[in-house]
């Protein structure tokens, strides 16, 4: 039976206000503050600012007043499911994220272990909800204020799970391997083939963070799993075109990484949304989230670790078109891989490879107009590819054809066609938007040059493959 949340009552009658009058404040029924204060149910996630707003509390105080009572199933996104059965978060059809960012739970909910649970329930069923209608991209303040929270926040005590069933151990030192898995199959396959599969591995691991019992141990390790997770699930959606819904997984990732008081892999995550953020024309928020991810990690860099913050500040001014500080930020990414190896880091950064580094320092050149120093890298860099990073190579290969074929002493329009020939037929088992879309660029791009037999293969090819 839920408990009486008397702190919660007290203090609303303390500030002199009535069910009545605390309910119109907040904009909801007053039975649903009786619910609450019976500990029948618990305020959304948007709610908690306005409610402790209202009563002239924290956001902590507030949390500490909930957490007196049980929550049932009408307010907050339970589980009415034992473990690996059903849906992890039961919630009606039409209960979607809201567009107004001031109430959404993904970046209203508090900065500690419910806040993270509450984010990842309110994430599920993502790509269903998107077929439905699209979920805005975040504005600028959105997008950048959790990592400045990530940045001032201290990781609280991590509470043990008490209730459902316990969490055993076998199963969370299979959780690497299962997350590794998906990384590969992303890369040999793309977004489109692997979204769902990581969103319901997303959701199992929030819903044993939600309901099982664990030790603090192990708590932090599945709050690492989940922000992995939510990082995959981020860049899938990137690479399928919902960006929106992306930025959202992403926030909820670093929420988890910051649970599991890993700072090293929260600074990951804000690296990962800078570059996605510097890829939609957002320069201002990709440069503020780089410098928050190194300010955050200073002393605990590895050269690996080093050069992923490097590129991705090189991406970051690339965008905002300040060729110095990029050059400097491409410099520095080439030093670390340098001094880098594969086997004294960490598992998500397996990408930070030579490979990757020196084709994407070319692609920012690239987007800084000096296509000959970019083709000399990105050709460079696509030499050195291995298995299993076939999207990775199909990328790289629509720039190498994007630079060679622009003006200048590199120019070889026979050489574009053939490359992105190549890209074509790699991509034909890829499911990606992102390939979709660079390929489409690059037909764009190759249409006045249609008469040279070569050029006129390509842009064939490309027809067919984009309709597709």
């Amino acid at each position: 039976m839920a408990g009486k949340r008397r702190r919660l009552a007290e203090r609303r009658r303390v500030v002199g206000h009535a069910q009545e009058q605390l309910a119109a404040l907040l904009g909801v029924e007053r039975s649903t503050v009786q619910r609450w204060e019976a500990g029948e149910t618990t305020p959304q996630p948007w709610l908690w600012p306005k409610l402790a707003e209202a009563l002239g509390v924290s956001l902590d105080e507030l949390d500490a007043m909930l957490a007196e009572g049980q929550t049932g199933d009408d307010d907050r996104p339970t589980s009415s499911e034992p473990l690996g059965s059903g849906e992890l978060f039961p919630r009606e059809a039409d209960d979607e994220l809201p567009d107004d960012s001031e109430h959404d739970p993904v970046l209203v909910a508090p900065w500690n272990h419910r806040g993270t649970v509450e984010a990842a329930a309110a994430l599920r069923g993502g790509e269903e909800r998107v077929k439905r209608r699209v979920i805005l991209s975040l504005p600028s303040a959105a997008l950048t204020a959790p990592a400045h929270q990530w940045l001032v926040h201290e990781p609280e005590p991590l509470v043990s799970g008490l209730a459902g069933r316990r969490v055993p151990a076998e199963l969370v030192d299979r959780l690497p391997a299962m997350i590794a898995e998906l990384r590969v199959m992303d890369e040999v396959a793309g977004g489109g083939d692997v979204l769902a599969l990581a969103q319901y591995h997303f959701d199992w691991v929030a819903g044993l963070l939600d309901q099982a019992s664990y030790d603090d141990a192990t708590g932090r390790t599945l709050h690492g799993a989940l922000a992995e997770l939510g990082l995959c699930v981020g860049w899938l959606c990137y690479d399928t075109g919902q960006h929106g819904l992306g930025q959202r997984y992403n926030i909820a990732a670093l929420r988890a990484a910051h649970s599991a008081d890993d700072r090293q892999l929260g600074a990951h995550i804000l690296g990962e949304t800078a570059y996605q953020a510097a890829h939609q024309g957002r320069a201002a928020e990709a440069v503020t989230l780089t410098e928050t991810a190194v300010a955050g990690t200073r002393g605990q860099q590895t050269p690996r670790f080093l050069a992923q913050l490097s590129i991705q500040q090189a991406h970051a001014f690339a965008a905002r078109k300040d060729a110095s500080a990029c050059t400097a930020a491409i410099s520095q990414a080439l030093t670390h891989i340098e001094r880098g190896t594969t086997h004294d880091d960490l598992p998500y950064l397996y990408w930070v490879r030579p490979a990757e580094i020196t084709a994407s320092a070319g692609e920012c050149l690239l987007r800084l107009g000096q296509a000959d120093r970019a083709a000399a890298l990105i050709d460079q860099g696509l030499a050195l590819f291995g298995a299993p990073f076939e999207r990775d190579r199909v990328y790289y290969l629509t720039h190498l054809a994007d630079a060679v074929a622009r003006p200048g002493k590199q120019r070889d329009l026979e050489a574009a066609a053939a490359h992105g020939i190549a890209a074509i037929q790699l991509a034909e088992s890829l499911s990606s938007t992102l390939i979709v879309d660079r390929i489409r660029d690059l037909t764009q791009q190759m249409k006045p040059h249609a008469k040279l037999p070569a050029v006129g293969e390509f842009l064939e090819r490309a027809q067919e493959f984009v309709a597709v």
